[in-house]
């Protein structure tokens, strides 16, 4: 891939997936091999139905496999900082246990983009559904208002909708991301490193939203459709509780960078 050997790391986050842990794993550790990925963080957020024994036992047979047990579930951002404080690879994946790199050498491809782009240091890719259509989720830089209309579903305030997802122009060319999924995000260490990885005051939701900006902050967070990767995209927000934490998360959020209303 290049010289250095150990270029690129990755970190998954299990919270209670004993059902598919094993069919997930199976998928993706032989596209990490194929790619030379050097470390492989699966950082366990105290699970309590079968994830823990499922992860020693694939460990011992998967010498690249770095459990992380950890023994209370503080949140996204926290547990895949715990893999980034230990990695030193040039590159750090971010990704969810249901994306699948949709072709095998596209974790290589993305490394030598980020070689040849080196004011670039978080690569999004085109995130598609199973069935092949796109994710909207090139988003812009978020408002109070473009986040309470989501609240409402897609049929109120529909162009405001469609110009947040950039829904015209986002996702048939390379460009600057204001807001980037934490879905699968290829990191330049160095970058993340320096602003200290993820916020860990957000549970869940807006973390990804709030990397992104910092990131822009310090160099460029970019979007290229060239890359491709298949999410399932659990909703947890539509339920009260997940609708609940996205707004402690939203309040977080503009407390830290600004209320920006509309």
């Amino acid at each position: 891939m290049t010289n250095n050997s150990s270029v690129v790391s990755v970190s998954i986050v299990t919270f209670n997936n004993a059902d598919v842990l094993n069919e997930r794993l199976d998928i993706l550790l032989p596209i990490f091999k194929i790619n030379q990925v050097t470390s492989i963080f699966i950082v366990d957020n105290h699970s309590t139905d079968g994830t823990r024994n499922i992860l020693k036992q694939i460990s011992e047979d998967e010498p690249q496999l770095k459990v992380i047990f950890l023994d209370q579930n503080k949140g996204f951002g926290y547990g895949h900082n715990q893999a980034i404080k230990q990695t030193n690879s040039q590159y750090h994946i971010v990704m969810n246990l249901d994306t699948t790199p949709k072709k095998e050498n596209i974790i290589h491809n993305m490394g030598q983009y980020m070689n040849k782009h080196q004011n670039i240091n978080l690569l999004s890719p085109l995130i598609l559904f199973p069935d092949r259509t796109i994710q909207r989720l090139t988003r812009n830089e978020p408002t109070v208002f473009d986040l309470a209309i989501r609240f409402l579903g897609p049929s109120w305030f529909k162009k405001r909708q469609e110009k947040f997802v950039n829904l015209n122009d986002g996702y048939n060319r390379e460009q600057i991301i204001r807001n980037a999924t934490g879905c699968f995000m290829f990191l330049r260490v160095s970058a993340l490193k320096s602003i200290g990885g993820f916020d860990e005051r957000y549970f869940l939701y807006m973390e990804d939203t709030d990397l992104t900006k910092a990131i822009n902050e310090n160099g460029e967070a970019f979007f290229s459709p060239d890359f491709e990767v298949i999410h399932e995209w659990q909703r947890g927000n539509h339920s009260i509780g997940g609708a609940k934490l996205m707004i402690i998360s939203m309040i977080k959020y503009f407390n830290k960078w600004g209320w920006k209303l509309w």
